[in-house]
């Protein structure tokens, strides 16, 4: 009886093994693709906005993050649901006025958007986060986003006539509607009870 239980145990830590080593190996294999895909993102960013063509530009926007908020489908085909969070740094004191920083906005997700499309990637929202003022060893700038669901980037590459001030008509109403991701110049630690961004790419081997 002592030597079936052994056994039995051993069974079972043999099982528990083989299911860890298997959500391992997934876990190293979606980064991967988070990283792969971030990259690719920062050099269409690149290309869209590079450094010195746009006022106030630091440096081209960047993919801060791949924030993986949910997910779909079933254990074997579960897909990620991705928050892309794009940082664009200004040289400024101040925030510019909201007309360029949608402008910014716009450029971002013309150069992101189709990418993720054309990969049939989920996407909850983007965040485009700006950060400016001061910021030294006792003196911390200020960081602000633009949150904008996938239907209204749909329209701003789909119509002709939709461009950064539509965007920012539509942003603001929708600021106002509690179900909807949609954000105007919020706090980049503030996301109204939605769950917060995890998954940073940036930090995994």
């Amino acid at each position: 009886m002592a030597s079936s239980l052994v056994g039995g145990l051993g069974a079972i830590c043999l099982f528990l093994a083989g299911v860890g080593l298997t959500l391992f190996v997934r876990y190293r294999w979606q980064t991967r693709i988070r990283r792969a895909l971030a990259a690719d993102l920062d050099e269409r960013l690149a290309a869209a906005l590079p450094t010195g063509t746009a006022s106030h530009l630091e440096q081209s926007p960047t993919i801060r993050r791949l924030a993986v908020v949910d997910t779909r489908g079933d254990n074997e085909t579960e897909t990620p649901v991705y928050v892309p969070i794009v940082r664009v740094d200004l040289e400024t004191t101040d925030a510019p006025g909201m007309k360029l920083l949608l402008e910014y906005v716009a450029a971002v997700l013309e150069a992101i958007h189709p990418v993720l499309e054309a990969r049939e990637e989920a996407v909850h929202h983007y965040d485009v986060e700006f950060t400016f003022g001061p910021d030294g060893l006792f003196v911390e700038g200020e960081c602000r986003r633009v949150s904008v669901a996938p239907e209204l980037a749909d329209q701003l590459l789909e119509s002709a006539r939709y461009g950064p001030f539509e965007l920012w008509r539509d942003v603001k109403r929708a600021d106002s509607n509690g179900d909807s991701p949609t954000a105007l110049w919020s706090d980049c630690r503030s996301y109204r009870g939605r769950r917060p961004a995890a998954e940073n790419t940036r930090d995994e081997d």
